[in-house]
């Protein structure tokens, strides 16, 4: 009995950790076809989210209509089915079609390759556990216990993904081992199926007649099915948008949100009562921190652990309340899942795709706040929000409108009174259903009109879209744009200085050098990322530049509220679209100076570090081109995968980091790290020569394994040194 419910085990989280391993590794194929654009990754995401929901429809379908017994035996049809394509032929070759638009295109080509087996492991969750509940093993009472390997298989494929198989195999290595992974599979079901029987009289009587489940059931569990997932990726966008945008913290979020289902449908759920009974201040706090992040008063450390520890408590009160209202008998075990599925679906939707153009702040995360208080009044008796309720929200309102105005810096007293203030009120809404929920959809009304009081500046111009928050500000004499956490640009606004290039791009970097010495005769420069325009600045009357930025909106912003591009001499172009695939576009050795500066954030764009993308810069170039990349970031080391880069291609490198004064960082120039390379000796030496570069390329980095579009991972070059430090440096009790 224990080896059959230790293979059922097995075979559900096989099928979990393929469907999390697959999904990285085709979106890596796909991404340098396409170029890099979020897009991409959102169209992936988007097709992912919506094949699961179509198994998990198909297999209530199939389940409810022919009962497990029969069934099992088209599932091994179903199965086999991916063997006439792939895994059991080669992926097919993936190229983009000009004349579809690119959502529908990358829906198209993930369907013919792997949209077959994608739905066939889908429906694998459902279907076994089904086969549980009809099953004549012990475990037959509580199916749902395979939900929780399923989960765990989905958290060690994601985890596993880019500290193992992404940073040890290349795209090649990773398909075949995946291939084999899923004969394992197959192997797999056809020994359950040998061993593990189902009476077709049990199942008939346990599948002719359907218990109904109410309307206030389904709703509940699509509510609370989508607050999860909005909570999870809402967090994802605040820490890699506003706190820190690090590569890998993504994994972070969905981690906890897969965890929190182990824990409570696993045989004997962890949920302690400490998590029941602090649910409502947990809100009241994730509400406060939501608003104090605007501030960047505390330490990033300090402020994703609390980001963390109020996603865990969440995620778990959602999913518990999932399982505590499972359906007692399993003939509506698949619709259970199924309206989970949709509510995780249409929240992934709301969040990635309907938000970011709806709204200039993160109000998702405080919408799936809002969205939790309503499943636990939904289908309920209505109740008076009484007098104390009505107190209990203006207080809340007052506090959140005045508190930023009073302390408008960071103040440990002040902290201190909010602190106490939200205790007050979410303790006391802990009994008192309506008023939580009318005081979370105040606060959600409010969001836009708040968020802006908390931040610690006056902004004159913010923009979201699916790139990010951009937001415009003016300050001591400058302008300012920032992205998230990272400052992308600023502009003196005194009309004698406002042609000085500040920020990473002043005089004393390496770029500001090389470009002012006319020694290199840089007739036509390519720029990759537009910012501000302020390299614009550097180039005069006949001289072509081509500014490649993949953001439309970022033109907008640099012509309206900066003036770089307004008052270059030089013949300025914005070509917008990604920028690798518009340089194939390019004519060969069209360029004499190449600028790649597109890695500040937390969307790196990989497939520009390639050894394909230094290919492709070289046919661009001139003979004595130069490529110049900017790689200042505070979480990544990207010299060493230029260098290796460089060496693998017979390249020279040289690498620049400009250590400004106090007095300069003061006026607007900002230290910044910038490498350049050239396959041109003489042009190297001179370099050297006028650069005066403070480091060269040095044995260690000629060891680093060369990136290419097959094999790219980012946990080698994670550096955290700064983040660490403002732990140690933080001053806890100032203002």
């Amino acid at each position: 009995m224990r080896a059959k419910i230790f293979l059922l085990n097995l075979l559900i989280f096989l099928s979990a950790f393929l469907l999390f391993q697959i999904e990285p590794i085709i979106s890596k194929i796909i991404l340098p076809k396409f170029g890099g654009s979020y897009l991409v990754w959102g169209a992936c995401v988007v097709f992912f989210q919506a094949i699961l929901l179509l198994g998990y429809w198909y297999s209530h379908i199939v389940v409810t209509k022919f009962g497990i017994f029969r069934y099992r035996y088209y599932h091994l049809i179903i199965l086999a089915l991916p063997l006439f394509l792939f895994p059991g032929r080669a992926l097919p070759q993936i190229a983009s079609h000009a004349n579809l638009a690119l959502p529908l295109d990358i829906f198209f080509l993930l369907t013919y390759s792997i949209g077959m087996v994608f739905f066939v492991l889908s429906t694998s969750s459902i279907i076994l556990q089904s086969w549980l509940s009809a099953s004549d093993l012990p475990e037959a009472g509580n199916p749902y216990v395979l939900f929780a390997a399923s989960n765990l298989g989905s958290f060690i494929g994601l985890l596993s993904y880019p500290l193992f198989f992404e940073n040890l195999f290349d795209l090649d290595q990773q398909l075949q081992i995946w291939r084999f992974g899923y004969f394992i599979f197959l192997a797999t079901y056809l020994v359950i199926f040998k061993l593990i029987s189902i009476k077709k009289k049990v199942v008939t009587a346990k599948h002719g007649i359907r218990k109904r489940v109410s309307f206030k059931e389904k709703v509940r569990w699509f509510l609370f099915g989508a607050a999860a997932v909005i909570m999870f990726l809402a967090v994802t966008n605040i820490i890699t948008y506003d706190i820190a945008p690090v590569p890998l913290l993504w994994v972070i979020p969905l981690c906890i949100y897969l965890i929190s289902f182990v824990l409570n449908f696993k045989k004997n759920p962890w949920y302690p009562q400490w998590i029941e009974d602090k649910f409502h201040l947990t809100v009241g706090f994730a509400v406060f921190f939501f608003f104090l992040i605007q501030k960047t008063a505390l330490p990033i450390l300090i402020q994703l652990a609390f980001q963390f520890t109020f996603l865990f408590i969440i995620c778990m009160f959602c999913q518990n309340r999932l399982y505590r209202s499972k359906p007692k008998d399993d003939t509506n075990l698949t619709t259970f899942y199924l309206w989970i599925s949709w509510g995780g679906f249409l929240g992934g939707l709301l969040v990635s795709w309907v938000f970011p153009l709806v709204s200039t702040v993160m109000i998702e995360y405080v919408f799936g706040l809002f969205l939790i208080a309503f499943a636990l009044i939904f289908g309920e008796k209505k109740e008076k929000v009484g007098f104390l309720g009505m107190r209990l929200i203006l207080y809340l309102a007052i506090a959140i409108i005045i508190w930023p105005i009073i302390f408008r810096r960071y103040n440990i007293f002040g902290i201190m009174v909010m602190i106490f203030a939200f205790h007050f009120i979410f303790s006391r809404f802990k009994n008192m259903p309506r008023p939580f929920y009318l005081g979370l959809l105040m606060v959600l009304v409010l969001t836009s009109i708040a968020e802006p009081l908390w931040g610690r500046h006056r902004f004159i111009y913010k923009h979201r879209n699916y790139y990010g928050i951009y937001k415009i500000y003016d300050e001591r004499g400058q302008r300012y744009l920032s992205h998230g956490s990272i400052l992308h640009g600023m502009q003196n606004l005194a009309e004698a200085k406002k042609d000085e290039p500040l920020t990473y791009y002043h005089r004393k970097t390496l770029a500001g050098r090389i470009i002012n010495n006319r020694i290199f005769g840089m007739r036509r420069i390519g720029l990759v990322g537009l910012g501000t325009g302020t390299l614009a600045s550097y180039f005069n009357c006949g001289e072509e530049v081509d500014f490649f930025e993949i953001d439309p909106d970022m033109a907008k912003v640099a012509s309206e509220y900066f003036t770089f591009l307004k008052d270059a001499s030089a013949n300025i172009r914005i070509i917008l679209g990604d920028a690798r695939l518009s340089l194939e576009g390019v004519a060969d050795n069209r360029y004499d100076l190449l600028v790649i500066d597109a890695f500040s954030g937390d969307s790196i764009p990989m497939h520009l570090l390639t050894i394909e993308a230094f290919e492709l810069y070289k046919k661009c170039l001139t003979n004595q081109g130069v490529i110049l990349f900017h790689v200042s970031n505070r979480y990544l080391d990207l010299s060493p995968v230029l260098f290796g880069n460089a060496n693998t291609l017979g390249a020279y490198a040289c690498e620049d980091f400009d250590q400004t004064t106090e007095e300069e960082s003061n006026s607007g120039k900002l230290g910044a790290v910038w490498v350049a390379v050239t396959w041109n000796k003489q042009i190297f030496e001179q370099i050297v020569l006028f650069g005066h570069p403070r480091a060269t390329n040095e044995e260690p980095e000629k060891n680093f394994r060369p990136w290419t579009d097959k094999y790219s991972s980012v946990y080698k070059i994670l550096k955290l040194n700064d983040p660490l430090s403002e732990i140690k440096d933080f001053r806890l009790f100032y203002w």
